[in-house]
């Protein structure tokens, strides 16, 4: 079955080559649009239809995409393998639930982990404690919202570095200022770095029964990675009750982002082998695994 095409997407967009083009035909692939069929895909992209065959081989002998039949693909079992390995290897999943645990004798709503790249944000890890909220919130694991909506989204945009910010307000502008947060650079600017200040951002406008409180978390590098969102339906929440979620949610943020500043880089726990060179000791490795291990002051993260 052919899949409809729909507007392009600014977020879809590549860059003219042909790793970047390959890339785009997975972009292709969303909850509205999960099947999609050569022919399609060759009057989409507009490449040569050897090219295409080229590409959409590589990407079923990797997993990526499964043949349908009739010249259809949908996504292949490869995504379920790179899950199961961010479940286990991702550091922040690592040190994140048994801070959102420990928030759940005293909270009773929802809890969300979101993360970002590109103009999208998405839960990665979600503590469901009240039973009415499931039946109002658009947040599943998964499901990506834009950078410019959202209580978890705000909070990540708002950390993001001046030149992150300077590059969206020039490609995304509209977008921005139908989301309420700039009309001109320079409001825009003002507006991130008081969200920023504040440590917090509460928000409505996704789900409108519901009210999403998040704090931003930071790697050790001092750039933010996610957020951690405290959901609760918005009638059950006063003004000054807004202000104790975000307290709780800024300490929880913190912490988490403490841990991940705890834990050792990945690449120190790499297996020594027992000899000496020149008096120090060697590790051994192939030559094409070899990299060279760099470290830097870690940056305090940004406590509540």
């Amino acid at each position: 079955m052919s899949a409809s095409k729909p507007a392009p997407s600014k977020s879809t967009q590549r860059e003219d080559s042909s790793t970047d083009r390959v890339l785009s035909i997975l972009d292709l692939f969303t909850e509205a649009h999960p099947v999609w069929t050569t022919e399609v895909l060759i009057e989409r992209l507009g490449v040569a239809r050897a090219t295409m065959y080229r590409y959409l081989r590589a990407l079923v002998e990797t997993g990526f995409l499964t043949p349908d039949g009739g010249g259809a693909y949908s996504l292949g079992p490869r995504s379920i393998e790179m899950d199961r390995q961010i479940r286990m290897a991702d550091p922040l999943l690592q040190v994140a639930p048994q801070v959102m645990q420990s928030l759940r004798p005293a909270f009773t709503g929802d809890q969300l982990l979101c993360r970002y790249y590109g103009l999208r944000v998405l839960s990665i890890l979600e503590d469901r404690m009240d039973p009415l909220i499931k039946a109002h919130t658009s947040f599943d694991r998964g499901r990506p919202f834009p950078l410019f909506l959202g209580a978890p989204s705000r909070i990540i945009l708002a950390n993001l570095t001046q030149q992150q910010l300077q590059r969206l307000f020039l490609h995304h502008a509209q977008d921005i200022t139908a989301a309420g947060l700039g009309r001109n650079w320079l409001e825009f600017r003002d507006n991130m770095r008081e969200i920023s200040k504040q440590g917090w951002v509460a928000a409505s406008d996704i789900d409108k029964n519901l009210i999403g409180v998040a704090a931003p978390v930071f790697l050790p590098s001092g750039e933010v990675t996610a957020s951690l969102c405290l959901v609760k339906m918005r009638k059950d929440v006063s003004d000054k009750g807004v202000v104790a979620l975000a307290q709780t949610a800024m300490r929880a943020a913190t912490e988490i982002s403490d841990k991940l500043r705890q834990r050792r880089p990945a690449a120190a726990d790499a297996p020594a082998v027992a000899g000496k060179s020149k008096g120090k000791a060697v590790v051994k490795t192939s030559a094409k695994a070899a990299t060279k291990a760099s470290t830097g002051t870690s940056r305090t993260a940004k406590a509540a």
